[in-house]
Parts: C-alpha cells; sequence; structure tokens
C-alpha cells in the first residue's frame, strides 16, 4: 500500500463516520480511495439501505487498475456479502461476466455469505470446463457450503488439481459430501504444510466443515491466532446451531470450545512469521532466564538496565525469545511495571506494545490501570492493534479480580463496559465479557445484562449467558 493511499484511507476514516457520509462520498466523490472506503464502511457497519447503491457499483467503470481490475466493484460485492440480503443475488450473478477473477471471486463469496440457493445455477453454469479462467477454489467451496451433490463427477478432477488450495477445496467438499477420513487427511496434511499461506488456508477449509474433531488440530497448529480465533469461532457457531445434536453433547462440545477461545484471547505476541529457534536464541533464552532468577533470589532492588534488555527482547521476531522476555518482565514485577510504563509512552512500536501490554496484563498492577484503558482506546489500524486490545481489556479484568479498591473496579467495569458495548470487533467484546464474568460483582452482572440486549454477535451473546450462569444470576 503507497503512502497515498494509506493517506487517503486516514483522512476517509476521519471524514465517513456515519452512513449519511458515507452514502455522499461513494455517490459524488471523485476520489477512488474515498469511494472504496465507503463502500468498505457501508458493508461493515451492516447498512442495509445502502444495497441498492452497492449494487450500482457493481457496474462502476471509472475505478479500473492498468491491468483491468475494477477494485470498487469488487470492494461493492464483498460489502454486499457482509450484507446478506436476497436483493443483492440478481446484480450479483450479472457481475460474474467480468473477466476480472478477482471481482468473480468476491462476488462468488458474497453469493455463499447471502446463502440464497437462487444462485446456484449460476455457479454449476462457471463450473463449466470450457470456462478456462476463473476462480476455482472460491467455486468451489461456495458449492459445498450450498451443498450442491450433483456436480461430484466435475469436482472429482480438482482432487488432483496442482494447485494445493484447489485441492484442499475439493477434499472439504467430499468430505462434507462422504464424510470419508481421507478427505479429511489431505486438510490436516495441509495443516502441517512448511507454506504458511497453504497453513492458513487449510485451517479456513477445516473451519468451513464445522465439525468439533477438527478443533484439536487447528488449536495446535503452528498458524497465526486471529485465524485460530476465526475458525475456531465459526466451528463453536456450527456446532450450536445444530439442532441435530443432542444437547448435551453440544454443552460438551461448548465446555471445550469458549475456554480454548478465552486462552487465545491471552496473547497478543503470536506473529504471522512463526520462527524456529536458533542455538543463539536459545542462548539468549537461557541468559535471560539466569539473570532473571538471580534477581529474584539476591537482590530488592533490579537494575533498570535488565529491565530494559528484557524490553527490548520483547522486539525479537522469535516467539520463543518473546515468551521468555515477557516471562522475565512478570517475574520481576513490580519493580518492572514502571519501567514498561516509561517505555510504552516512549517507543510507538506496535509489536513491542503488544508484548508489553501481555506483560501488563500477566502482572496485574494497580498502576497500569490507566494505561490499559488508554490501550483499550486504541484507533484500530491493523490486526496487531486489536490483539493489543483485548489483551488490555483482560489485565482491566485481572485487576478488577485482585484489588479491593473499589474506586478502581468502578474505574475498571466503566472501561469494560465501554469495551462491551462500543467497539466492532467481536473479540474485544468477548473479552470484556470475560473480564466482567471474573470480576463478578453486581455492576458487572448488570453490565453485561444490559448487554446481552443488543449484542449481535451469536458467539459472544452466548459467552454473554455463560457468564451469568457462571456468576450465578
Amino acid at each position: 500500500m503507497t503512502i497515498e493511499t494509506m493517506t487517503t484511507l486516514n483522512s476517509s476514516a476521519q471524514l465517513i463516520n456515519n452512513p449519511e457520509a458515507a452514502v455522499t462520498a461513494l455517490k459524488n466523490s471523485e476520489d477512488e480511495g474515498v469511494r472504496y472506503y465507503a463502500a468498505w464502511w457501508l458493508g461493515k457497519n451492516r447498512i442495509l439501505k445502502a444495497i441498492p447503491l452497492l449494487c450500482e457499483c457493481l457496474k462502476d467503470e471509472r475505478d479500473r487498475t492498468t491491468l483491468g481490475g475494477y477494485p470498487l466493484r469488487r470492494q461493492a460485492a464483498r460489502s454486499l456479502g457482509m450484507l446478506k440480503d436476497s436483493q443483492a443475488v440478481t446484480p450479483l450473478i450479472e457481475a460474474l461476466d467480468c473477466s476480472d477473477l478477482r471481482l468473480q471471486e468476491a462476488v462468488i463469496l458474497a453469493l455463499k455469505n447471502i446463502g440464497d440457493r437462487s444462485a446456484i445455477p449460476a455457479l454449476i453454469n462457471l463450473l463449466n470446463p470450457e470456462i478456462k479462467d476463473k476462480p476455482t477454489e472460491a467455486l468451489i467451496e461456495a458449492l459445498t457450503a450450498f451443498k450442491v451433490w450433483e456436480v461430484q463427477d466435475h469436482i472429482e478432477p480438482f482432487l488432483q488439481d496442482s494447485s494445493e488450495r484447489v485441492k484442499c477445496a475439493a477434499a472439504q467438499y467430499f468430505y462434507a459430501l462422504t464424510l470419508k477420513p481421507r478427505y479429511l487427511e489431505m486438510l490436516f496434511q495441509t495443516l502441517g504444510h512448511e507454506n504458511r499461506f497453504l497453513r492458513y488456508a487449510a485451517a479456513m477449509d477445516l473451519a468451513a466443515l464445522g465439525r468439533f474433531e477438527i478443533a484439536p488440530a487447528i488449536i495446535k497448529a503452528q498458524i497465526p491466532n486471529n485465524i485460530k480465533l476465526a475458525t475456531i469461532k465459526r466451528i463453536l457457531e456450527a456446532l450450536l446451531q445444530n439442532k441435530t445434536e443432542r444437547e448435551v453433547k453440544r454443552q460438551e462440545q461448548a465446555n471445550f470450545l469458549f475456554p480454548a477461545l478465552d486462552e487465545l484471547l491471552l496473547d497478543a505476541i503470536q506473529g504471522n512469521i512463526p520462527r524456529s529457534n536458533t542455538v543463539e536464541t536459545n542462548q539468549k533464552i537461557e541468559k535471560m532466564k539466569m539473570l532473571v532468577a538471580q534477581q529474584s533470589i539476591t537482590s530488592q532492588q533490579v537494575p533498570k538496565s535488565l529491565i530494559l534488555e528484557l524490553i527490548e527482547a520483547v522486539k525479537s521476531p522469535y516467539p520463543n525469545v518473546k515468551a521468555a522476555a515477557i516471562q522475565g518482565l512478570v517475574e520481576l514485577a513490580p519493580l518492572s511495571a514502571d519501567v514498561i510504563i516509561e517505555v510504552f509512552d516512549t517507543d510507538e512500536d506496535q509489536d513491542l506494545r503488544a508484548g508489553l501490554t501481555q506483560a501488563l496484563m500477566y502482572i496485574g498492577d494497580l498502576r497500569t490501570v490507566s494505561l490499559l484503558e488508554k490501550v483499550i482506546g486504541f484507533d484500530i489500524s491493523d490486526h496487531c492493534q486489536g490483539k493489543i486490545r483485548r489483551v488490555a481489556a483482560r489485565g482491566l479484568g485481572k485487576i478488577g479480580r485482585q484489588t479491593k479498591n473499589q474506586e478502581v473496579i468502578a474505574q475498571v467495569i466503566e472501561k469494560l463496559k465501554w469495551a462491551l458495548l462500543e467497539p466492532t470487533d467481536w473479540a474485544l467484546r468477548y473479552s470484556a465479557v470475560v473480564s466482567l464474568e471474573e470480576i463478578g460483582n453486581s455492576d458487572g452482572i448488570l453490565a453485561l445484562q444490559a448487554a446481552s440486549e443488543s449484542e449481535s454477535d451469536f458467539i459472544v451473546q452466548t459467552r454473554i449467558e455463560r457468564a451469568l450462569t457462571a456468576i450465578g444470576w
């Protein structure tokens, strides 16, 4: 993304903050970046009255790349998929008649999300082998979601396709159709592939099957936490909404998967490119552990230089080095807390801030309440900040649970109430639910009850119900 594009998007975010502004920008702006952002905003915020306008954008000719792609059309299709309204089906089907493969893919995914079976004939037609260029992976996934089993003879050759992702899509199709283990094994093998992007795709394919037995493998896989969160959530939704399964079994499965989500939301440091330790990194980890152990045994005063050394190690690209540094900072608490707060305010490195937030969560020091509140209020510009906010919410929960200071508890609950009601990030709202459950007082109960009346996400809503039950309400 160019600096110019980032500047446009940032200025768009400031100007487009309500439905009317977004609609006006999409209709009238001469800046294609602004129109693109407006189309995204309308979908993200579920503005149903914008559906006719977004459908018009599927025919847009103004925003076209030098390679013949249509960025605004693609985003309009994605937004229509978020809105999930059947009135968009016909315009989306018409938009398939285009040479832009990325647009075709966005349209197919939108049709899949909407779930209107009137789209099936168009998808089957696109499967025609005479049509050479098409987004095959997305197409097979959509046919799987619609359970179009009559085309299995056309899908079977893709089990031998040269593309691993297409093979995974075909394996997903046949496992959903037959439940034969060999197709599931193909997906599990790809979940362990050396190519991380193939691992990510396999996790998504597995989650789409909605099978409980898949969840442990995804939790253990070498994939980022944000993908684990999305896939475990998707499996949990499918299981809880499966009314053909016995209630007792559904609850047993939920009792495994909800704690798994709770645990995943404690991690702010897992990166997108996990690296194996080297001899050098192992030596560094042992050195840090030794220095921390010496201080814990022999000194009441910890040298600031050691704390700064640990903080510097939090920047390491190696997850095990990060984890050891964070553990060291936790063990040196409360003496480390002041230095962490000082560095947090002066160093804007997002990976570092993520690690320091995780350390503060485990430390649970009253002096960090204001900083954690500030972190929760950050504007999200990337997935890293999203993780930081969630972990900060869990940190406030720990402080609120441990302290006897009623003023601090009230302050913490007030911020968690905001995190539960205002943000669009489901995982941040979920984290706030867990923290309010941990505090478990009458104000926390009232906050959970109020959120229960307005929460639109099924998993967050269910987690609220579980929290209220756990508190004994």
